[in-house]
């Protein structure tokens, strides 16, 4: 595991969910890559170091992934993804579960299947009503009166997510 990221590879986890959805459509896969973000952020990401707690044993990465969320219509967007996924290149027969290769990623790898199981269950626009709810994306999207996609504050994020679990 990188000292800064879960997955230094996007694709990999890109990969994993396509794997792990029942209907993995453009929109469901970008809302999933934006919920694991923000959850792992606000959890696993947000932990006080100099504290005592469960994980004072484990170093978890900030970060998931390095977030590059922009604020679109629909809610939350990686851009470079979102092309890729135009252009096909996560093609059917390379959609796999990611295989852990240390404790602390069999931890995050099931946390984000947990997450990813509950993301299964709810239809894209009630994904995208979710991710309205978030001012981390309605604020960037209102400042461009919906007009551009605006860049997304990963701290916005990891503040608001820490707030909801805690």
């Amino acid at each position: 595991m990188d000292k800064d990221f879960v997955f230094s590879d996007k694709d990999d986890l890109v990969f994993h969910i396509y794997k792990m959805l029942d209907n993995p459509t453009l929109l469901k896969v970008q809302k999933s890559l934006y919920f694991l973000w923000a959850y792992y952020s606000g959890t696993y990401g947000n932990v006080d170091k100099s504290e005592e707690t469960d994980f004072d044993q484990t170093n978890y990465p900030a970060n998931l992934f390095k977030p590059e969320f922009e604020a679109w219509k629909y809610g939350p967007v990686d851009d470079k993804v979102y092309a890729k996924q135009k252009s096909g290149l996560y093609p059917k027969d390379k959609w796999k579960e990611y295989q852990p290769k240390t404790s602390e990623e069999v931890e995050v790898v099931s946390f984000i299947n947990d997450l990813l199981s509950q993301i299964n269950k709810v239809n894209d626009f009630g994904l995208v009503n979710r991710s309205h709810e978030d001012e981390s994306w309605s604020n960037p999207f209102k400042s461009t009166h919906g007009q551009q996609h605006a860049g997304m504050d990963p701290d916005e994020i990891r503040k608001e997510y820490a707030k909801l679990v805690d």
